[in-house]
């Protein structure tokens, strides 16, 4: 099953911003549509059924947090990525809640911004998935052992939904949020933990990161190790526990906590914006193992426990 975003609305207050992102979006067969304002881009929405919305974090007569709370009060479906370069901590946060599908950093990188659509469409399939009450539970787990030759085939949809859709009745933004959580914590065990990447490997274009991860996988002592993902759900404490643990090598993760406990701004080229995620949208966030195994418990709605 694919996902296609193929008509996006562009906003922006820069005009030559603007014609960049069309001309790039419509090489690559997207229909695209432009405009400086973002009431005219509410007005638009109103009329025109937009797979996606691009939209500056600055536009000057409506801000960001302003046009996603627009769009959950009309219910629009529509995925939103954010262009910024720094966000602070607790707008990024409520970015996310109230919807924002991704952020991309200033100066915007052509491959990024493809990069970034790709990864929406694959978010999008996750809300496709409706959870039903089906079964009553004291604990239930499971665990996965995940290869990393096979990183690529595996998707988090495939390996939560199944799971959690035997217990629970969640709300789309529960759900939303415990998938971004998944998702990052997988993530940065396969790129940090299994394969160390460094950041300048990890923002290479997007043909040449997989031909450095292709190359990595050719190494036994890489190829060997392996993902151990596990998510349990207690009914007594009325919670969701996720677990990852890598084969890797760890980090220094109690420098990172002390980091994340102040409130400052988020740089989104740096490798803290999944880690800022996972501590604010969890209630609680542990590392062991000398950073190679992660934790979070999530607090459910009492209603999910009925």
């Amino acid at each position: 099953m694919t996902v296609e975003l193929n008509r996006i609305l562009v906003v922006d207050d820069n005009p030559e911003i603007l014609n960049d992102l069309a001309t790039l979006l419509t090489i690559h067969q997207y229909q695209v549509d432009t405009t400086t304002s973002g009431c005219d881009a509410i007005r638009r929405l109103r009329k025109v059924c937009y797979d996606l919305v691009i939209c500056d974090i600055e536009i000057p007569d409506i801000n960001g947090l302003d046009f996603l709370e627009k769009l959950r009060q009309h219910n629009w479906s529509q995925e939103v990525i954010i262009i910024t370069g720094y966000l602070e901590q607790d707008y990024f946060i409520r970015a996310i809640r109230l919807g924002a599908a991704d952020f991309i950093s200033k100066p915007i990188d052509g491959q990024q911004l493809l990069n970034s659509i790709e990864a929406v469409k694959k978010k999008s399939l996750l809300k496709q998935n409706q959870m039903v009450p089906l079964e009553d539970f004291e604990e239930a787990q499971l665990s996965y052992v995940i290869d990393p030759t096979k990183f690529s085939q595996i998707t988090i949809n495939q390996i939560m939904n199944p799971f959690l859709s035997q217990y629970l009745d969640l709300s789309q933004d529960t759900l939303n949020e415990l998938l971004i959580c998944a998702d990052e914590m997988l993530t940065n065990a396969y790129f940090h933990g299994i394969l160390e990447l460094t950041k300048e490997e990890r923002t290479q274009e997007f043909t040449q990161l997989k031909k450095i991860i292709s190359q990595k996988l050719t190494e036994p002592a890489i190829a060997s190790r392996r993902i151990r993902f596990t998510i349990s759900l207690n009914k007594e404490k009325n919670s969701i526990r996720i677990t990852v643990e890598d084969d890797g090598k760890g980090f220094d993760y109690k420098n990172w906590l002390q980091q994340l406990a102040k409130p400052i701004s988020i740089n989104l080229d740096c490798y803290g914006r999944g880690l800022t995620m996972l501590y604010h949208l969890s209630d609680s966030l542990v590392f062991s193992k000398g950073g190679r195994k992660v934790e979070i418990i999530r607090k459910l709605p009492s209603r999910n426990a009925e």
